[in-house]
């Protein structure tokens, strides 16, 4: 096995847990062969070549009379070869003295503070330690690099502090790209685009790639089904050398864990989501409203603010696309749109579909888009007393009955308009009272009524039509192509089956009531004929 590389100061110094920073920096390639804590008065003496000195200055302690002592110090690590001074702030200096940084940068020696709350034992750990052990100190760096990248687990965004955190470590670049080049997250200056065309070029998926001045090693991993690429970037080639399959490894089973956690949040807050939906939708009494707002402010709504309930069913009673439930809810938390939803059941009582709680708002049209047409959609009026939850679903399926007759009878209009989208509250009462009937009976009633006109075709079309053109007969002659006495002939033809004037409010109700969907349908095509 071919030997390690020994430690650099450029090693040392970029170690974070180690907490130095630079006041005069020195060689980053410098070997550093081993560190020594001394507080002595002539400590040069006592060290080996290319060592560090570490210090908490106990010797400036009143001494500021002495003017030439931080001079002599620094000339005599400079004869011992020393290869760094590393000065621990907080324990009798807040700061380096002013007059042994004054030294070390008239001599151009490296000087370095450690951070009050690092011990020195770990810095002398990791140097000599890793001069004993050259793989002891890689196995050593790669856990503290590994715990390092753990701690972003816990942050708000954990991806994003994950990638920061990853480029840290590497000295550089990292980034995360979605299989079509768009970067979900990138920490550092390095050139992501230039990496991604790199990545996408090459043929062994193996093989670091060298960039300019950057080298560049990556990993493909899959994360719900989607795929990304993961790299990073350094400008140190040693440190990808020695620990960029480490960085990577970890960082692609850190991002898996987030993933598995962020689905487990998910299952959670949709078994709440389903849970608190069903309750809503079984009644809650007025007594206990406030406690059922309360737990959906979780769900973005406002307590008492409006909502609507929504039923949306699939018109080819086909299963829905898998993705819609997911585009719907993320929309929603996109948007700040209060949400309850949950799919139905795929039974011929419960066709393939959705029932839902949504905020009354201004995002609510955008978010009624996400259905894509895919399914037909009614909603309730908009209400705020949560007892009437069960009245408002019921309105809602009326609403959605209404949907699935107009794309029945025209999907869209001339301009593309999409009719399975109905809100209840703009709904005329007839539609209303149409679309609320209970029972086999109350069609049949209906049907009675128009029997014998159902027998005859051409009659059936010309009350139709008198009906959708306002009982103007002159209209009415032009649609048909027909002469208007004819019409007339076919209208009194009507009159003596349904028995009755086609001029009294009572059969003219009656005939609009039995004819409704085909009054709806004709309508319809006649607006797109004259827009077209």
């Amino acid at each position: 096995m071919p030997d390690k590389p020994p430690v650099s100061l450029d090693d040392v110094v970029s170690e974070a847990p180690l907490g130095l920073s630079p006041i005069v920096p020195g060689n980053p390639a410098a070997v550093i062969a081993g560190a020594h804590t001394s507080d002595i008065d002539n400590p040069a003496m006592w060290l080996e070549p290319n060592t560090v000195l570490l210090t908490t200055g106990l010797r400036f302690v009143n001494a500021e009379r002495d003017e030439l002592l931080a001079v002599r110090l620094v000339d005599d690590l400079r004869k011992a070869r020393v290869a760094a001074l590393f000065f621990g702030v907080g324990v009798y200096f807040d700061q380096v003295p002013a007059k042994l940084v004054s030294a070390c940068k008239q001599a151009g020696f490296p000087l370095y503070t450690v951070a009050p709350d690092v011990p020195f034992h770990r810095i002398e750990n990791f140097i000599n330690k890793s001069q004993a052990s050259p793989d002891a100190y890689l196995q050593k760096r790669a856990l503290w690099l590994s715990n390092e990248l753990l701690q972003s687990i816990s942050a708000e965004d954990p991806v994003k502090a994950l990638i920061v955190r990853l480029a840290t470590a590497c000295r550089g670049t990292a980034v995360l790209y979605e299989d079509s080049g768009r970067i979900v997250e990138s920490s550092g200056d390095g050139p992501t685009h230039l990496i991604w065309k790199e990545l996408r070029n090459r043929k062994n998926e193996s093989d670091p790639i060298v960039i300019g001045q950057w080298e560049v090693m990556a990993r493909p991993l899959v994360l719900r089904g989607d795929g990304f690429t993961l790299a990073v970037a350094s400008r140190n080639h040693r440190v990808l050398k020695d620990l960029g399959d480490v960085l990577l490894e970890t960082t692609q089973r850190l991002l898996a864990a987030v993933n598995g956690i962020a689905q487990f949040s998910d299952s959670r807050e949709r078994h709440e989501n389903t849970q608190l939906l069903t309750m809503l939708q079984d009644g809650v009494p007025v007594a206990r409203e406030f406690r059922h707002w309360e737990r959906m402010r979780t769900f973005r709504f406002i307590p008492y603010a409006p909502i609507r309930a929504v039923v949306a069913a699939n018109l080819a009673q086909q299963p829905l696309d898998p993705s819609l439930s997911e585009r719907l809810l993320r929309g929603a938390e996109t948007s700040g749109l209060g949400l309850l939803l949950a799919e139905n059941g795929r039974t011929p009582e419960h066709p393939p579909g959705f029932h839902a709680l949504v905020s009354d708002a201004s995002a609510l049209d955008a978010w009624l888009e996400l259905t894509d047409r895919s399914v037909f959609v009614g909603l309730s009026e908009p209400y705020s007393d949560l007892a009437r939850t069960p009245e408002a679903f019921r309105e809602a399926e009326a609403a959605a009955g209404i949907a699935r007759r107009q794309i029945q009878a025209a999907p869209t209009t001339a301009s593309g308009a999409y009719r399975g989208i109905v809100r209840l509250d703009e709904v005329d009462p007839a539609t209303w009272l149409l679309a609320r009937r209970q029972s086999p009976q109350d069609k049949d009633k209906l049907n009675r009524f128009v029997e014998a006109l159902n027998v005859d075709s051409e009659l059936k079309q010309t009350v139709i039509c008198y009906l959708v053109n306002d009982l103007d007969v002159a209209k009415v002659a032009g649609v048909l192509f027909v002469h208007p006495n004819t019409v007339r002939y076919r209208l009194k033809k009507a009159e003596n089956l349904v028995s009755g004037s086609l001029s009294s409010p009572r059969i003219i109700a009656n005939l609009y009531l039995a004819f409704h969907d085909d009054i709806v349908a004709l309508s319809q095509t006649m607006d797109e004929s004259r827009d077209s």
